[in-house]
């Protein structure tokens, strides 16, 4: 930021400042919590910030208690009551407010860095796509020790176990059973690279660096972890055992690893706490890379490496309590020591800045981008594809697999008889209208039709380690589920004492599907209990039916459902919501909407023919500007599709009953906004925005 050649008055100061990067300020006027005096805080956007002051001065007053709330309450409406003031200016340009304190991330050993962060979500993905979980059917919850399953229950998944002290503090012990492993040992028995999920949670940061170095997912959040000076650190380290400083410093990189558009105001308090010259060092890197992606930094201070390296510096003194609660100078870190002596107002954070800035040379800020880490490099792998190119027995020989080889969904060995599946394939093979099993995927068995019409007549589902599930699909009211359970004659699974598996419910069961289908399911565990003229004959039954209903799908593929046929008018109705309950929005609030969307393209075409969302696009142009979800309870939420960073958070806190800003898969930015009021649509504030959305559009 530049000054302009006029001096400017304390009162207009913001007037002396050409615009800064945010493109706004953000002002607090009147601001008197505590032993504040209506004081001004002025913040330019889009920079680093440093509150200063002599302790008690109200710096916490003024940033925390007043500045903080008051923004957060503007954007969302909820949260605590700030401090008295007197006006809130620029919040329209701010998405969102972040305060980064010192306060635990977690107070039970559950809580560490790679939770935390997001890491250890992408961790359990990778180990779920290795070789040996994909046979053992593990999903990534196993590799949680959040929950049941994978983890050790003895300790559950913590490692360690409390013994409550009367009157002393609680001792934790490592566990018996899993040596503070966390997990069970099927569970420790899947690896990558010679690593089980264990080993990975005790690597530091900077092994865990190394070792997944060629995966981007998990490199970038671990290069912006290493690069704010936490590379010492554990992944599985309780979140009590760290220090302040470290836990706000886990809550950066966070913030860092996260999808980024800018215009968030990020809060610290004295971050710099405990730390050493070059942890110090590190910090402004990320703080300044925060910076650079278009955030604002508002860091209250009192070390003064930190403090002459902002942009703009507010001192808040001249002294503590009574006789503090004032701004004595503010600007950046050269005027700020000019203006502290021409005010008369004294300020020890110009006092000491002053020699600083005549001895110290000048020297480009450092930066750290989280983002280039995370760029294609050579030899990187993409998680998605990790371990897809290892054969997998259902691929390699998939009637084995099922019939002999299967695993269940847990792990653990399948007990029904697999001849009882070769019963049914076998039997089906005689029908010649019916395909080749496909044998292809780990727990299901599909029939269809060769003509592909109709979609699959059987799934048998292998996965459990009981019971295999026969699941049909027929015409709806081709069977009756009462006379079919008598026909085939299953008994109930509490009836079966050989089995350990409980049920009071019917063995056979059918239940309607969207469209033309019902579904009939059949749980068996014995060959035998296929054996029979009643299951031959309903297999015969089944097949005929299906077959009939297949083939009217070849001959009419287009579905004429009731959102295609009336279009608008289905919309508008009261049906094809998801539950009977009441819808609490009116429904012409549609025809509105659907009204003010026209107005911001001259070309409109307007598609009704979906079964719960109406689109707007300009003619021409592949994608729509906006989207009408139409069938949710809730409200009638609105999508609008603009440039991206067109808007903030703040420009539209005061519209509708609900509003968020997101990203779009295409780049652009999504907002989305539910109405359930027409007083909404008629207002200044909502007629200002459409404009500055047609403006946008065209």
């Amino acid at each position: 930021m530049q000054t302009t050649a006029a001096p400017a008055t304390e009162s207009d100061l913001i007037a002396e400042y050409e615009a800064p990067p945010g493109g706004a300020w953000l002002r607090l006027l009147g601001a008197r919590q505590n032993n504040l005096k209506e004081v001004d805080l002025r913040i330019p956007l889009g920079t680093f910030c440093c509150v200063t002051g002599v302790s008690g001065s109200g710096k916490s007053s003024l940033v925390l208690e007043t500045l903080a709330r008051a923004v957060s309450k503007k954007l969302h409406r909820v949260g605590e009551q700030p401090g008295p003031h007197r006006e809130l200016i620029g919040a329209e340009h701010v998405n969102k407010v972040v305060i980064v304190d010192q306060q635990p991330l977690g107070s039970t050993p559950a809580s560490n860095p790679a939770t935390y962060t997001g890491l250890f979500e992408q961790v359990r993905e990778l180990f779920a796509r290795m070789p040996d979980s994909r046979i053992r059917g593990y999903r990534p919850a196993r590799f949680s020790f959040n929950r049941p399953g994978g983890r050790c229950e003895d300790c559950e998944g913590l490692g360690q176990k409390k013994i409550e002290m009367h009157f002393l503090p609680d001792v934790w012990v490592e566990c018996t059973t899993c040596r503070g492993q966390r997990f069970n040992q099927e569970t420790l028995a899947v690896q990558y690279k010679g690593h089980s999920i264990s080993d990975v949670l005790n690597l530091s940061i900077g092994q865990a660096l190394e070792l997944f170095e060629n995966i981007p997912k998990l490199r970038a959040p671990l290069s912006t972890l290493a690069a704010i000076g936490l590379e010492y650190l554990t992944l599985g380290q309780s979140a009590p055992t760290l220090s302040g400083g470290e836990a706000q410093r886990v809550k950066l990189a966070a913030e860092l690893s996260r999808p980024d558009s800018g215009r968030t105001l990020y809060i610290l308090d004295e971050p710099t706490t405990g730390l050493h010259f070059d942890d110090i060092a590190k910090l402004l890197k990320v703080l300044n890379s925060l910076v650079d992606r278009g955030n604002t930094v508002v860091v209250i201070e009192h070390n003064l490496d930190v403090i002459k390296t902002a942009d703009w510096i507010v001192d808040v003194g001249p002294e503590a309590g009574a006789a503090g609660g004032e701004i004595v100078a503010e600007g950046p870190p050269e005027e700020l020591v000019a203006r502290s002596l021409a005010s008369g107002k004294r300020s020890y954070t110009a006092e000491l800045l002053e020699p600083l800035l005549r001895q110290e040379p000048r020297a480009e800020r450092d930066v750290f981008d989280p983002e280039a880490a995370a760029r294609s490099r050579k030899g990187d792998v993409d998680l998605r594809k990790v371990g897809r190119d290892a054969a997998v027995p259902w691929q390699a020989d998939g009637r084995r697999w099922h019939v002999r080889d299967r695993v269940s969904h847990t792990g653990q060995p399948v007990r029904w008889e697999g001849a009882a599946l070769e019963l049914v394939i076998d039997a089906l093979a005689e029908f010649d209208e019916l395909s080749e099993p496909n044998w292809n995927h780990r727990s299901i068995v599909e029939v269809m039709s060769r003509e592909k019409s109709g979609g699959w007549f059987l799934h048998a589902e292998t996965g459990d380690e009981w019971l295999l599930t026969l699941k049909f699909r027929v015409p709806k009211s081709a069977f009756d589920e009462g006379a079919l359970n008598r026909r085939l004659g299953l008994k109930r699974l509490d009836d079966l004492d050989e089995l350990p598996v409980y049920g009071r419910g019917e063995r056979v069961r059918i239940r309607n599907l969207k469209g033309p289908f019902q579904e009939v399911v059949v749980t068996v565990h014995w060959q035998r209990e296929l054996e029979t003229d009643a299951f031959a004959a309903f297999l015969a039954d089944a097949v005929r039916a299906y077959l009939g209903q297949a083939r009217k799908a070849s001959l009419n593929p287009d579905d004429l459902t009731p959102w295609k046929v009336l279009g608008q008018k289905w919309h508008l109705s009261r049906k094809g919501f998801p539950s009977n309950k009441r819808v609490g929005w009116d429904a012409e609030l549609i025809l509105v909407l659907a009204e003010h969307m026209a107005r911001l393209a001259d070309d409109l075409i307007i598609d009704w023919s979906g079964q719960s969302r109406v689109t707007f696009a300009a003619e021409g142009e592949p994608a729509p500007f906006a989207e009408l979800h139409t069938k949710r309870r809730e409200g009638l939420d609105l999508s609008l599709y603009v440039p991206a960073d067109a808007f903030a958070l703040g420009r539209i806190s005061g519209l509708a009953d609900d509003r968020s800003i997101g990203v779009h898969r295409d780049g652009r930015q999504t907002i989305q906004l539910r109405f359930t009021k027409f007083e909404h649509l008629h207002n200044d504030d909502w007629r200002a925005f459409l404009e500055e959305v047609r403006e946008l559009l065209n």
